[in-house]
């Protein structure tokens, strides 16, 4: 059975409800959303992730700006990230490691590296390992897909420097430790994710 984004949020308040501070944070932001995305924009999804890492948001989007101009020009994603095309990814403003790690991602998604049950599976570590075996695909990307792409409502990405920074400050102010707040939001962290990160981006930090 489906739960709406409106009963999980409640939810999520009748679990939390011990945290006054917590509380307000997830009544501000109301009801988040996760959407599972197709199968065909895999590519583009871990693709954009990875020509974005360490990078500003204007400089994310000026790169693969230009990646998707590569695109027009070839007629595909796929047909963009092939060893022929090393150069001209080069010059759009991808590091050797990410062009490289581009082409990977395009190849095992071709060659079946990546097995196609990760479209329809809930599970996951068997999502995480298939893509980490990927060079230049880590846990970090790994979760990010796993809340963003295959939209699976438990997860927490522990080595998130922002995740980690507002968790810490919640459990500061309601006196507890990170690991109860962690506890009391399963099996919705990744809502939980959603409210943090919008709770840093709207400084909704409470008296």
């Amino acid at each position: 059975m489906t739960i709406s984004r409106e009963q999980i949020h409640q939810q999520l308040l009748s679990q939390c409800a011990a945290f006054s501070h917590l509380s307000r944070v997830l009544t501000l932001n109301g009801p988040q959303s996760l959407e599972r995305q197709e199968a065909d924009k895999l590519l583009p999804y871990l693709s954009r992730a990875v020509a974005g890492q360490q990078l500003s948001v204007n400089a994310a989007k000026t790169i693969w700006g230009r990646v998707e101009t590569l695109c027009q020009q070839h007629g595909s994603l796929h047909a963009v990230l092939v060893d022929e095309q090393y150069e001209a990814l080069r010059t759009c403003g991808l590091s050797n490691a990410k062009v490289k790690t581009l082409l990977g991602i395009n190849r095992a998604l071709n060659d079946g590296t990546i097995s196609a049950q990760i479209y329809h599976s809930d599970d996951a570590d068997f999502i995480t390992k298939q893509l980490v075996q990927l060079w230049g695909v880590g846990q970090w990307t790994a979760e990010m897909a796993l809340m963003f792409f295959f939209a699976l409502p438990d997860v927490w990405s522990a080595g998130d420097v922002a995740l980690a920074r507002g968790l810490n400050l919640l459990a500061e102010k309601e006196g507890v430790a990170a690991e109860k707040i962690l506890q009391a939001a399963t099996p919705y962290r990744t809502y939980l994710a959603l409210h943090i990160w919008q709770m840093l981006d709207a400084n909704l930090m409470v008296e």
